[in-house]
């Protein structure tokens, strides 16, 4: 679970990098345009950190549901 976290953090550097200079470009009065490529990579990783936190979220769920249960056996 450790690498999902740290692997979410390293994916979101290079969308920050991308996002910044796209989000100047829409809104500068100068029209100009932001290439396809900015928005596949984008879009790539924003899937790729919503597939890591569903991860997290899954092992957190189990983790929680098997302390549950070991509590559960010690006490009956």
């Amino acid at each position: 679970m450790e690498d999902l976290i740290i692997f979410r953090l390293f994916l979101a550097f290079p969308l920050i990098g991308l996002l910044l200079p796209d989000t100047g470009t829409l809104f500068s009065p100068v029209k100009g345009y932001i290439p396809a490529t900015h928005i596949i990579i984008e879009v790539t990783l924003l899937v790729s950190i919503m597939v890591c936190s569903a991860g997290i979220m899954y092992f957190k769920r189990k983790l929680s549901n098997e302390l549950l249960n070991d509590k559960a056996a010690v006490i009956a």
